[in-house]
């Protein structure tokens, strides 16, 4: 009996950690072949900076999916941003902090408009000097 409730036990653990979600790193993966295109030239600069700008959105959603999956969330983690070439022959990795101001504004829509433009923009950078 007491061997049944222990497995009882174990896989409700198992079940639970499952939902939570809390041992599966941060990672987005994002195709791009400009990212490993020399840019010498300004218009491969403007392409570049044009397919960039996209990039904050996807760490944002990924970061609202990750908030609302684990709600007890309230400290900083950084998102691992895998820029991969189309023939998967390169890949570059950037860390993108995700601060607790944002997580708190995230979290309880306090001042979310003001935080939205200051966390694409401070994305947006933090991955440009990545690259």
């Amino acid at each position: 009996m007491k061997k049944f409730l222990l497995c009882l036990l174990f896989f409700s653990v198992i079940e639970t950690s499952a939902q939570i979600d809390l041992l599966t790193p941060y990672e987005i993966s994002i195709e791009s072949e400009l990212a490993f295109a020399p840019a010498v030239e300004e218009i491969d600069q403007m392409r570049l900076s044009f397919e960039a700008q996209k990039w904050p959105i996807d760490v944002l959603r990924y970061a609202l999916v990750r908030l609302q999956q684990n709600p007890y969330m309230v400290s900083s983690f950084f998102i691992q941003v895998s820029i991969i070439h189309p023939n998967q022959s390169k890949k570059i990795t950037i860390p993108v902090p995700v601060n607790e101001r944002y997580i708190r504004a995230f979290k309880t829509e306090e001042g979310f408009n003001e935080n939205y433009i200051n966390f694409l923009t401070d994305t947006y950078e933090w991955m440009l000097e990545g690259l």
